[in-house]
């Protein structure tokens, strides 16, 4: 967390008017007097890391959602994206595949029909497709 106070210190000195966040694995984070200015105007959850050091934040797959609301209420803005977007899709794709195969290893052959199976392959292979 030291490192990305201090960018934020750094950002705010260079554009105190901005409200900068910062992507953290898969979530946006707001700090410090930016994250009480948004849980002002957008209600989000302020949690408390200790003294003087606040933040509020929000899944990266939300991004566009907030974006849309910070332009209507007319809030200057800046997204800190360090990491690349392999990183969001690796884990979305782990949790995908993790689901797959819970699906696959939860099957009772026993009592499935050949249309269940080529159903529950069917979809499989869609997910499958999507993530490639």
């Amino acid at each position: 967390m030291s490192k990305l106070l201090d960018q934020y210190k750094k950002f705010k000195k260079e554009d105190a008017s901005c409200i900068y966040m910062f992507r953290v694995g898969i979530f946006y984070n707001i700090l410090n007097e930016d994250a009480k200015l948004i849980n002002e105007k957008l209600g989000l959850k302020i949690t408390d890391l200790g003294p003087s050091i606040f933040k509020c934040g929000f899944p990266v797959s939300q991004l566009d959602k907030y974006i849309i609301l910070l332009n209507q209420l007319k809030i200057k803005y800046k997204v800190i994206d360090n990491l690349p977007n392999s990183n969001i899709n690796e884990y979305i794709n782990n949790v995908e595949i993790k689901k797959i195969l819970n699906k696959i290893s939860n099957l009772d052959m026993n009592n499935t029909t050949f249309h269940q199976s080529f159903d529950i392959l069917l979809d499989i292979q869609e997910k499958l497709k999507k993530m490639l």
